[in-house]
């Protein structure tokens, strides 16, 4: 069983996490050959302070509508 796991900032909707496990599941699908229903994606969601790059604390997420 593929497990992917997605560490994200939080923000998102709910559309939008559907769709991004919806897009990463057909992707494991088509490049592995693991049938849909054993791909398991899991999304975990922290404040912008949690993700640190480069030793900065990302700012929280903004959607660019």
């Amino acid at each position: 069983m593929p497990i992917i796991q997605c560490d994200i900032r939080e923000g998102r909707t709910a559309d939008q996490k559907q769709a991004m496990a919806a897009a990463i599941t057909k992707a494991v699908h088509e490049t592995i050959g693991a049938p849909t229903e054993y791909i398991y994606v899991l999304i975990r969601e922290t404040p912008g302070a949690h993700h640190i790059k480069a030793g900065n604390p990302l700012p929280e997420y903004r959607s660019d509508d």
